[in-house]
């Protein structure tokens, strides 16, 4: 009973893979991270341009999924001064 569990065990424990895409999600998610905090320094940027530079910027919403292409911090900050200023006009 024991070595057949002992048996079992380590026939699942092997049945398991190292993931090979590592390096790929590591690289992706460093990239929605500076889109996102692009996103965040964007929206707050826009939400001053309207509301006056000393206005307390609201809490920005959660990044959206960045478009082909526009990845990057830059891409990230001005998606969200764009949002940033039509919030504030809306508001």
């Amino acid at each position: 009973m024991i070595i057949a569990t002992l048996i079992s065990g380590f026939a699942v424990l092997t049945a398991f893979r190292p993931a090979k895409n590592v390096e790929m999600t590591k690289i992706e998610s460093i990239a929605v991270t500076d889109f996102c905090e692009g996103w965040e320094d964007g929206y707050c940027e826009g939400w001053k341009d309207v509301k006056g530079q000393y206005a307390i910027c609201p809490v920005a919403p959660i990044c959206p999924i960045p478009d082909i292409g526009q990845d990057s911090y830059r891409g990230g900050y001005n998606r969200g001064f764009k949002a940033g200023m039509r919030s504030a006009y809306n508001d």
